[in-house]
């Protein structure tokens, strides 16, 4: 398969680059693929045996692609190919994320003043002298409670098998409407964290996942790694992270603002409508 797949690309490739000339690559349960399709896929500035390489390459993940969702349609109920429902949140949830972006693009919005980053460090005592203190790698996401999309993130979240696309897919979830930290490259300080997360670090504690609940929130927490180091405190890495947060924690009450203001005013209008809930 794979060597008639490279002689057919190559003869196509050297035959058919006329603008003219459109050949079949392909056939899969009734499905055509055609050269034109495969070339406009080829990244700009490819050599020709790269190029030649990605063409077969997207050829068999076509008829693979085109298999599967056979097999997929062959088995699966009427119901279960149904996916009008969750298609329609995403699109939705997809154009509040494009709109929200969109009005929160000044970065001037959520500048931190060197007093709002003072204050906070005094207030999270990164100022004191030189110690072994517990450092540690996490990620952690602060989800309203309840939450509409707590299943699906808490799902992503503490995925182990492909943490990469899961975090993409937070990312996308999150947007800017929800308070988040997903990078696993920095080290922070335990007792740093503890200030702004409701947990209790332990270096000797092995327990990776936690999920807590207080104050109208809801906390998913995941330790990546821990260890213990003799460090000056009010690093520039911990300055940083303070900023960052002091950044993300005025996203949150901008749009947290924003969205009651919108709502508000919609009532006034008349334009949204709250009717009485009858038992």
């Amino acid at each position: 398969m794979r060597k008639l797949l490279s002689f057919l690309v190559l003869i196509l490739f050297i035959t058919g680059c006329r603008q003219t000339d459109n050949y079949i690559v392909a056939e899969a349960f009734h499905h055509k693929l055609y050269l034109s399709e495969v070339m406009e896929k080829i990244p700009y500035f490819t050599s020709k045996e790269d190029s030649l390489l990605f063409m077969e390459q997207y050829v068999e993940a076509w008829i693979l692609r085109q298999t599967l969702l056979a097999q997929a349609k062959n088995e699966l109920t009427q119901k279960e190919q149904d996916f009008s429902s969750q298609i329609m949140q995403y699109k939705e949830q997809l154009l509040i994320n494009a709109y929200l972006q969109k009005i929160s693009s000044d970065s001037v919005l959520f500048a931190v003043s060197r007093q709002e980053l003072a204050d906070f460090l005094k207030e999270t005592k990164t100022n004191e002298a030189p110690e072994y203190r517990d450092m540690v790698k996490l990620n952690y996401i602060k989800l309203s409670d309840p939450s509409k999309l707590y299943k699906q993130i808490k799902e992503l979240f503490f995925e182990e098998k492909d943490r990469m696309k899961a975090i993409k897919q937070l990312e996308l979830l999150c947007a800017d409407t929800i308070e988040y930290y997903l990078d696993s490259e920095h080290w922070f300080y335990a007792d740093f964290i503890e200030k702004e997360l409701p947990f209790s670090f332990s270096y000797t504690d092995t327990k990776e996942k936690f999920e807590i609940v207080q104050d109208g929130y809801r906390y998913l927490v995941l330790i990546l790694d821990r260890k213990q180091q003799l460090q000056p405190k009010n690093t520039l890495e911990e300055r940083k992270f303070a900023q960052s947060l002091l950044q993300q924690q005025k996203r949150v009450e901008f749009f947290a603002d924003y969205k009651d203001s919108l709502v508000q005013k919609a009532l006034l209008e008349k334009k949204a409508i709250r009717y009485p809930i009858l038992f």
